[in-house]
């Protein structure tokens, strides 16, 4: 018994004497770290690790001893020592195994840094922002984005869990990157939202830290212990890894490829640890912003976005809104993806960090929450959301070295640029006409809640009404005008789910209209019709349009739509037609909502301009029998966009029965081409074989909007060919 208590003497000897003699002794921080790791792992456990680490920051500075072989450091000099130097930094600890996929080491999860250099290059050109910004990638983010503003505009009164759709967002965004021109739809599909919630809703953060701290028990764990599973999800990645015929863009093309020497279960895993990633951090992101956004004491931030939303082209590139980039930065500074330490083993011999020796092998962190807390003189009132920080010049520099949201060094975020891309262009499509407020029933804690190294809402729900901004409706159209400029924002047969695959413009100048419907993944034409707009009645609005040009050749159906007003000021179109996706074309229930859009500055300035639409003279078609092909165009105007459309058609004239005429009408394929004002016209659209030859206003209509032009029925000419004026109307 006497040994017992011997040995136990100079155990407990040997610790404090290790404890007192240890290099890391003079390091600031509480008395029982010297001893033990008993207390970090305590706070890991019970998720509050990033919290407890930051209270002992405050309490003794930019270092702080976490345990006996553990310190964490805020200091700029700090991060790039331990994540830049000698080429890539240090290298990373068994940590990382947690992050594993399939039982696979990915890039992430390797530990070497030398290891993980050859890796990522394979994934280096995949990532770069001139890949993510081509055509295809672009226009797929962008109708993912357009498909979620319209879910929360048709709930109209209603709140939305945007928690939700933010990561089926982020999931669809970054499986198509990934596996395009395949990818998941979760934001339309039932069984694809099934993988968004395996991925998204879970709580395993203690079983996976005990699979941790206890590989050799781990097998005999009970199954409740052992960490969540996602059988959908591993499913979906390996049957996609199998597919051929990818897009040159994608990822998994990249993979495959012979020079990459991964095995089809090492890109699978990859992948999986792409998706997983994409679908946290950019879900997570996006919902702490626009959570922060919605506050009362924020919506001056929304107007600040609106304005440099409204001033800007249309069509402006996404990386020259110098505000939203600020918003963006600011709500990644508050509450970043991943928050918590990336651990780091200093390599043999030791290294001096922020002025103390510190012994090889010991880990070493920065946790970007208190990066972006704990250096008040860069970041004053460090838990203010205030995006207006990042467009003052004093300290810009420090500010932007310190941003560590993404990490920094060989072994930073890899997919920051299309966590970006995708975070702006949902911003844009939001802000730009919106205005986001909390509501009354959003009732779950946005406090962030960590997990293994990222955070999320802890109610993993976050509640909004997204309503059309007050002003935004006074600037639509002038109050004289009779024209109507709309998009649609979305489209669904009564049986399908609603979404918009298209970038669909419909100008109206009184009874006639042009519309032109492009599809965003391929830029074909999806749709192309113009004609006459005859208003049936008014309570509710009924409306008849006829088909003089149709690329669907529908010139004989009846096209009657019943518009509802929705209370965000959007638009619900009810109606039938033919589904021509289906055999024999039967006319099946549609609904469509249409946003009407203020009308773009033209060459006539601001506040004023010219609408019209001319349709081709195509000579007398109305009396003999016989048959007569035409160069059926119209051409239309509202200001500073421009539409053109061109269709061959046959015209065949044949007697009935009783001695009368009936014309039989066949069109090929349509020609288009599209352009915008901005400080001179500019081509947006230019689709078909006869697009080239279309009237362009680039060239320059002589005597546009004088004499004839204002008279309908009166004849024009335009570059060379006879038009007849359908409709006309000028603000001044």
């Amino acid at each position: 018994m006497l040994s017992l208590w011997a040995g136990a003497i100079v155990l407990c000897g040997y610790f404090v004497i290790s404890g007192l003699l240890s290099p890391l002794s003079t390091i600031p921080g509480p008395w029982y770290t010297r001893f033990t790791s008993l207390w970090i792992k305590y706070q890991e456990f019970t998720a509050n690790r990033r919290e407890s680490i930051h209270r002992l920051h405050k309490i003794y500075g930019p270092v702080v001893r976490l345990s006996p072989n553990e310190v964490s450091f805020t200091s700029l000099d700090a991060i790039k020592e331990i994540y830049a130097s000698g080429g890539s930094g240090y290298d990373k600890t068994e940590y990382y195994d947690l992050f594993r996929q399939f039982k696979i080491k990915t890039m992430f999860s390797i530990l070497l840094k030398d290891e993980h250099s050859k890796r990522k290059r394979i994934f280096a050109d995949r990532y770069a922002m001139t890949n993510i910004m081509k055509e295809k990638p672009m226009a797929v983010i962008h109708e993912r984005a357009t498909t979620f503003v319209s879910k929360c505009v048709e709930a109209g009164q209603k709140s939305v869990d945007v928690y939700s759709l933010l990561h089926c967002y982020a999931l669809d965004c970054v499986t198509h990157f990934m596996f395009s021109p395949g990818g998941l739809r979760s934001l339309n599909v039932a069984e694809d939202f099934e993988i968004m919630h395996e991925l998204t809703y879970h709580q395993s953060l203690q079983k996976n830290l005990l699979e941790y701290y206890l590989p050799s028990l781990a097998p005999y764990f009970p199954k409740f212990l052992h960490a969540r599973s996602a059988p959908k999800a591993n499913q979906y990645v390996v049957d996609m890894t199998s597919k051929t015929e990818l897009d040159s863009h994608s990822l998994m093309e990249k993979l495959q490829r012979k020079e990459s020497n991964l095995e089809l279960m090492q890109a699978a895993a990859e992948c999986k640890d792409h998706m997983a990633a994409g679908i946290d951090t950019t879900g997570d992101g996006l919902c702490f912003l626009m959570w922060e956004l919605s506050q009362p004491l924020n919506l001056c931030f929304q107007d600040k976005l609106y304005k440099e939303f409204s001033a800007a082209p249309a069509d402006a590139p996404l990386d020259s809104y110098v505000y939203l980039d600020a918003v963006i930065k600011e709500a990644l500074r508050c509450a970043p993806p991943i928050p918590m330490s990336l651990p780091r083993y200093v390599p043999a011999g030791g290294r001096e960090i922020d002025g103390y020796i510190v012994p090889g092998n010991t880990i070493v962190s920065c946790q970007p929450y208190s990066v972006h807390r704990i250096n008040e003189s860069v970041f004053p009132e460090p838990d203010r959301f205030n995006p207006d920080r990042w467009l003052v010049e004093e300290r810009a520099v420090e500010r932007n070295r310190l941003f560590f949201s993404f990490a920094t060094g060989g072994r930073g975020c890899t997919g920051k640029n299309l966590a970006l891309v995708e975070m702006k262009m949902l911003l844009r499509e939001v802000y730009s006409r919106y205005r986001t407020t909390v509501a009354s029933d959003m009732t779950a804690s946005m406090k962030l809640d960590d997990q293994i190294i990222s955070s999320r809402p802890k109610g993993q729900s976050y509640r909004n009404l997204t309503t059309t901004k007050s002003n935004n409706m006074a600037s639509i159209k002038p109050d004289q005008s009779s024209c109507r400029f709309s998009k649609r924002i979305s489209f669904r047969w009564l049986t399908t789910p609603a979404e918009e695959t298209t970038d669909t413009i419909v100008m109206s100048v009184k009874d006639w209209y042009v519309d032109l419907r492009i599809e965003t993944a391929t830029g074909k034409i999806d749709w192309a019709i113009a004609g006459q707009r005859i208003v049936e009645s008014q309570e509710p609005l009924r409306v008849t349009f006829s088909h003089e040009l149709d690329s669907h050749n529908a010139f004989e159906t009846i096209d009657c739509g019943t518009f509802v007003p929705l209370p965000n000021g959007d638009d619900l179109e009810m109606g039938s037609m033919p589904r021509h996706d289906l055999p024999g074309a039967p006319d099946k229930e549609y609904e469509e909502v249409w946003r009407e859009l203020p009308f773009r500055e033209g060459p006539e300035g601001p506040k004023k301009g010219l609408s019209w639409v001319l349709e081709s003279d195509d000579g007398d078609l109305s009396s003999g029998e016989r048959e007569v092909t035409v160069q059926k165009t119209f051409i239309g105007r509202i200001w500073g966009t421009y539409l053109a459309l061109r269709q061959t058609q046959t015209h065949t004239r044949q007697k009935t029965s009783s001695g009368g005429l009936v014309v039989k009408k066949t069109g090929a394929d349509v020609s288009a081409r599209r352009e915008e004002w901005e400080s001179g016209w500019k081509e947006k659209y230019l689709v078909g074989e006869a697009a080239s030859s279309l009237p362009s206003m680039v060239v320059g209509f002589d005597g546009e909007g004088e004499g004839s032009w204002r008279i309908p029925g009166e004849k024009v000419q335009v570059q060379g060919k006879t038009y007849i004026v359908r409709a006309f109307e000028e603000i001044q």
